[in-house]
């Protein structure tokens, strides 16, 4: 008799609590209002407001108009997910708090779209190999350098122009063109220890006057 008492009071137990109720604290509203860039007052379904941040892993920021879930447990209130945006709404994809972000892959990351505009104050690329492939690239800075050690140029035509130009070659600067045309408004002058020459036909100095030696 006892056995049976003990395992009755057991069942009893062990049934007195019920089982938490699935989505307990979840709830569905309508951003009205962004007080920070993570901050927003949200109207719930049931018409109550609340200050909800966004949460760490809510990548999409919450805009004006967004159905949201929300979280809330205890005095917080957090944005777990963007359910439905306007279309005409700009997205934004950002990681709330953090002041690092990566984004890494195994195999390909591929960025697709029409028109890709990057903004930064800094921007270091890493690779052991860069290809570019366009129409058109223009490049607008107010001082740039290049390191390289060896560099090789293959154009079609190649203009350039420049208020003062200087070129300095420690070795030895090799000039190969079919017609060489050079046309100085003031001065020219060359400047060397030996100076050659050489023509297979004729060599003419056209001027007021020549002088040499």
């Amino acid at each position: 008799m006892k056995k049976q008492t003990s395992r009755k009071a057991e069942t009893t137990t062990k049934t007195a609590t019920p089982p938490p109720a699935p989505g307990n604290g979840l709830e569905t509203g309508i951003v009205k209002a962004l007080l920070t860039e993570q901050d927003a007052m949200v109207t719930l379904s049931d018409g109550e407001q609340i200050h909800a941040s966004q949460a760490a892993g809510c990548l999409l920021a919450p805009a004006i108009g967004d159905t949201v879930l929300v979280y809330r447990g205890g005095d917080q209130a957090f944005i777990l997910s963007v359910l439905t945006r306007d279309a005409d709404v700009s997205a934004e994809i950002g990681v709330a708090g953090a002041k690092e972000v990566a984004l890494k892959s195994e195999g390909r990351l591929t960025v697709s779209a029409p028109d890709v505009h990057v903004s930064a104050r800094r921007m270091n690329v890493l690779a052991e190999s860069v290809t570019q492939t366009g129409k058109q690239l223009i490049t607008n800075f107010t001082r740039s350098m290049e390191t390289l050690v060896d560099k090789m140029v293959n154009a079609r035509t190649i203009t350039t122009t420049a208020q003062s130009r200087s070129s300095s070659v420690k070795e030895t600067e090799t000039l190969k063109a079919g017609i060489l045309v050079q046309k100085i408004d003031s001065v020219a002058t060359q400047n060397s220890d030996i100076s050659m020459i050489t023509a297979e036909e004729d060599v003419r100095l056209d001027a007021k006057r020549v002088s040499v030696g």
